[in-house]
C-alpha cells in the first residue's frame, strides 16, 4: 500500500504544478485545463488507473483515497463521480466504487461504436479543410513519439487520444465530435490495457502517422479506410486474451 500511495501522491502532486507561478503574476489558464482540486484529484486517479497502479476491480473507498491523496473526501467524491460518467469507474454490489474490469463484451462495442462513427467523422474533416498541414495533430502525434521512448503508458494513452481528436474535431458536426468525446477515456483504457497484453503501441505509431499523411494530402477516402482499420487492430490483442480468458 506504500508503493500504492506514493504513486498516486506524486500523480496528484504533477496535476497540482501546472498552479505555481511567478509572484505577483496572474496565472495564465487554458480553459481546457482542470481548475477544481477534484478536476486534479481526477485526474491522478485517472493515470493511476491507466497506468495500472489502480488494477481493474479494484475497490476506491473515499477514506482510503483521501488519506492516499491528502484531500478531504469531497474532491474525492466528486471525482469518482466524473470517473463513473466517463465509464472506468462503476457501482460496485455494496454501491461502492470499484475500477472497471473490462469483458470482451465492453472492448467489442466500443470498438464496435468507433469503427462506425470515427472514421466517418476523419472523412467529414478532410472533406471540410483544403489539402495542407495539420500543426497541432503533427504536434500531438510528436509528443505521442516522447512518451514512447520516455515508457510513459499512461500519458501515451491520453497524447494519442489528443491526437484523434485533433483530426475528428474537424468534422465540423457537434453530435459526432461529442459522441467521440464521450467514450475518449474508455478509449484509453482500453488502449492501455491492450498494451499490457501485447505492446502495439509502435505500430499504432506509425498507423497514425499514416492516417495523419492522408488527411494532410486531403485523401479523405484513404484516411477513412486507415482508421476503420486501425481502430479494429489496436484492440484485437486485448480481444484474443479476453475471449481466451487470459
Amino acid at each position: 500500500m506504500d508503493e500504492l500511495h506514493a504513486g498516486i501522491a506524486g500523480q496528484y502532486d504533477l496535476a497540482m504544478t501546472f498552479l505555481v507561478v511567478p509572484e505577483g503574476q496572474a496565472p495564465s489558464l487554458p480553459l481546457e485545463r482542470p481548475i477544481s482540486r477534484g478536476d486534479r484529484v481526477r485526474d491522478a486517479l485517472l493515470e493511476a488507473i491507466l497506468n495500472g497502479t489502480l488494477q481493474q476491480g479494484t475497490a476506491l473507498v473515499e477514506r482510503e483515497l483521501s488519506t492516499m491523496l491528502g484531500v478531504s473526501k469531497t474532491p474525492i467524491r466528486e471525482a469518482l463521480k466524473q470517473l463513473q460518467s466517463s465509464g472506468l469507474v462503476v457501482l460496485n454490489a455494496y454501491q461502492g466504487m470499484s475500477v472497471r474490469t473490462l469483458d470482451a463484451a465492453t472492448v467489442r462495442d466500443v470498438t464496435v461504436a468507433r469503427a462506425a462513427v470515427e472514421p466517418t467523422a476523419i472523412r467529414l474533416a478532410v472533406e471540410q479543410r483544403p489539402p495542407g498541414p495539420h500543426p497541432a495533430a503533427r504536434q500531438a502525434l510528436s509528443e505521442a513519439q516522447a512518451l514512447l521512448r520516455a515508457d510513459q503508458p499512461a500519458q501515451l494513452g491520453l497524447k494519442n487520444r489528443q491526437f484523434h481528436r485533433e483530426l475528428y474535431v474537424a468534422c465540423d458536426n457537434p453530435l459526432l465530435v461529442d459522441f467521440l468525446d464521450k467514450i475518449q477515456v474508455l478509449n484509453t483504457f482500453i488502449a492501455t490495457a491492450g498494451w499490457r497484453a501485447q505492446a502495439t503501441y509502435d505500430t499504432e505509431g506509425l498507423e497514425h502517422a499514416a492516417i495523419l499523411d492522408a488527411f494532410e494530402r486531403g485523401d479523405a477516402g484513404r484516411a477513412e479506410q486507415l482508421m476503420r482499420e486501425h481502430i479494429t487492430r489496436s484492440s484485437s490483442a486485448l480481444l484474443r486474451n479476453l475471449d481466451s480468458g487470459e
